[in-house]
């Protein structure tokens, strides 16, 4: 049987949760051990990214990003976070701010699979579809 990188996420996440900071380590060390004796140390990569997006689900963490024009200030920034958090229902959100001089004016922001795009050339193109019909 084939096992899967989010499985052995599932399985690392099931060690660590809930133990002390020594017990995790060895828990992981003994993890790592495993996954080099079996020849799978070159899904490393993907268990991990498989294990941070557990690990966020399970603690309510949102992985956003926003593309700007310009870099966002403190208060934006909070404020972004604070509408990420309410929309999502999430207790932290971890909100990366990328600057990308082709966004004209307004935000793009993503959240997993989900875009809100408040950016200028965005809202363009809704009014042009809806003056279109």
């Amino acid at each position: 049987m084939r096992i899967s990188p989010k499985q052995y996420a599932q399985v690392l996440f099931d060690l660590t949760e809930g133990k002390t900071k020594p017990e995790i380590q060895k828990s992981v060390a003994d993890f790592a051990r495993y996954i080099y004796r079996n020849r799978k140390l070159a899904l490393a990569g993907k268990i991990a990214e498989q294990f941070g997006k557990i690990y966020n689900e399970k603690k309510s963490i949102v992985d956003a990003s926003v593309t700007t024009r310009e870099k966002l200030g403190e208060a934006e920034l909070k404020k972004m976070k604070q509408y990420v958090a309410k929309k999502y229902q999430a207790k932290d959100v971890v909100l990366k701010n990328i600057v990308d001089e082709s966004v004209k004016g307004g935000f793009v922001l993503k959240v997993g699979d989900e875009v809100v795009d408040g950016s200028v050339k965005g809202r363009l193109e809704e009014l042009k579809k809806i003056l279109a019909n």
